[in-house]
């Protein structure tokens, strides 16, 4: 998932939907066999993925502007919560994808 600096700006909301569909399927799959470096490999995952937000000035959308960006960020947010509170954030995130993919 990892992408080079600089590249963020031309990521289509189309490819940042499936982005964030493929993060919140690996994180609900890890969250069901949680290992003692859950919450690492969780904040891993979505660092990687927020990479692809950054605009032109290597800048993250403000919190609140972007419901993609505010779904995956809320996946790290829930990493250190209870199983039940990661699933509830995955499947808000998976919901979130389709709404974006299904718009077009």
């Amino acid at each position: 998932m990892r992408r080079s600096p600089g590249s963020a700006a031309g990521v289509s909301e189309r490819a940042k939907a499936r982005l964030l569909a493929d993060v919140a399927e690996r994180v609900a799959l890890l969250n069901e066999f949680r290992t003692d470096d859950f919450q690492d490999l969780v904040v891993r995952l979505v660092k990687d993925a927020r990479e692809h937000w950054r605009d032109d000035r290597g800048e993250l959308p403000p919190l609140g502007c972007d419901p993609l960006f505010d779904a995956l960020v809320a996946i790290a947010d829930e990493s250190d919560s209870s199983p039940t509170g990661v699933r509830d954030a995955c499947a808000r995130a998976l919901s979130a994808a389709v709404e974006a993919l299904g718009a077009r």
